[in-house]
């Protein structure tokens, strides 16, 4: 199935527009963790704040079906 990975930060919502074919929706949560991890780490090495930002995955009919918040991400697993 292809899941679409939007952005939300507040009211701002940044389209996924490509998405990513993945076997499951715990593949597509498992994407959403390490694509957070891997922003998060960017930002703080640019000494960007890190902001509220939370995946909103979406599936191929525009379904939002789970919000991932990038504060899960910083969880250890």
């Amino acid at each position: 199935m292809r899941y679409y990975f939007n952005i939300r930060e507040g009211s701002v919502l940044i389209e996924d527009h490509d998405g990513a074919e993945l076997p499951t929706l715990e593949d597509a949560y498992e994407e959403a963790i390490q694509a957070a991890r891997e922003m998060l780490a960017t930002r703080v090495l640019a000494g960007q704040p890190l902001g509220h930002r939370s995946f909103e995955i979406q599936d191929q009919n525009g379904n939002r079906l789970v919000t991932v918040p990038f504060s899960n991400a910083m969880s250890v697993a």
